[in-house]
């Protein structure tokens, strides 16, 4: 599928179960990989449609959806204030350049409220994606999965241009 027929637009609390979805066959598309299948399920674990509806109600979290013809919901990327929470593909919609159409959305409505810089913790199958859309590691760190196992993973950062200097 040709990444111009995908489709962005802002998320709403009743896609949650879509959002779910997403993250969860994304996290499992990444089997192969540096991580288990352990691994990969205990950061699978406690996902529910109730922790997205509260992020976007509750928590001021902002989300975009990518979006296939007949409304199936392919990729998601999420952030609040100056961070970026999660960026999720279905594996099939990989290496079309839509994960990098929604950052880049992320990251304007980033600048646009005033932060300079955006970050980020990515785990190590998304370090390369990151690092080619500009960011770069200042962390390198464990993190303990809903499940409860431990993975390694990286904290990035990257410079925005202020609104001032986009004009």
């Amino acid at each position: 599928m040709a990444s111009s027929s995908i489709r962005i637009r802002p998320a709403t609390s009743g896609d949650a179960p879509f959002i779910e979805r997403v993250h969860r066959d994304a996290i499992r598309g990444a089997a192969g990989g540096p991580y288990s299948r352990a691994e990969l399920e205990s950061w699978i674990a406690g996902l529910h449609p109730d922790r997205y509806r509260q992020a976007m109600d509750q928590l001021g979290e902002r989300m975009l959806l990518a979006e296939a013809p007949r409304r199936i919901v392919v990729g998601f990327c999420s952030w609040r204030e100056d961070r970026v929470i999660g960026l999720y593909m279905l594996p099939d919609f990989t290496g079309q350049g839509v994960a990098r159409r929604l950052l880049s959305r992320a990251e304007a409505a980033i600048a646009a409220a005033g932060h300079g810089e955006v970050t980020l913790g990515a785990s190590l199958p998304a370090l390369p994606f990151y690092e080619r859309c500009g960011y770069r590691v200042t962390h390198r760190h464990d993190w303990q999965t809903r499940g409860g196992l431990v993975l390694p993973m990286a904290d990035m950062t990257k410079s925005l241009a202020s609104p001032r200097a986009r004009a």
